[in-house]
């Protein structure tokens, strides 16, 4: 019975995470054929720019820092510029170059965070495993939806 507990948390865990990587693959993807240019644009007439959602998406990765206790998040500063305000709301916004950079950066570096866990570690048996579970996820569903709005930008 423990033994089937272990190897379904592990697979869960393994897809949640396969699908975080290959939604980050795709944005990455995305991001590469954009120039600078393409991500000041607004994806739609009045809407969110490019630079906007990047950001967005960063600071929604890098909440996986402290909730896997992988350390502080790398980009703290972008919590308020993209979860906490609107695009539009007249906050200045890093250089396009320098987010692009910080999406590279903070996913390299949660990459090899990730790589690095225990499979033990996959398993879950608590509460905290079962949040870290749930959070992902939602991250992997917010990454989807923000993916095909970047996606107009081409």
């Amino acid at each position: 019975m423990e033994t089937t507990k272990i190897a379904e948390g592990n697979m869960e865990r393994s897809i949640i995470y396969q699908a975080w990587l290959l939604q980050n693959r795709k944005i990455s993807d995305l991001v590469r054929k954009l120039n600078d240019e393409d991500l000041t644009k607004d994806v739609a007439f009045g809407r969110n720019s490019g630079l906007y959602l990047l950001g967005h998406l960063i600071a929604s990765n890098d909440l996986l820092m402290p909730l896997f206790d992988f350390g502080e998040k790398m980009y703290p500063e972008y919590e308020k510029i993209f979860l906490c305000c609107p695009d539009k709301c007249a906050q200045n916004f890093p250089a396009v170059k320098e987010v692009k950079s910080h999406w590279f950066a903070l996913n390299e570096h949660l990459n090899l965070k990730f790589a690095s866990i225990d499979k033990k570690q996959w398993i879950i048996e608590s509460d905290k495993s079962y949040h870290q579970l749930k959070a992902m996820l939602t991250i992997v569903n917010h990454q989807c939806y923000h993916l095909g709005q970047l996606a107009f930008l081409l």
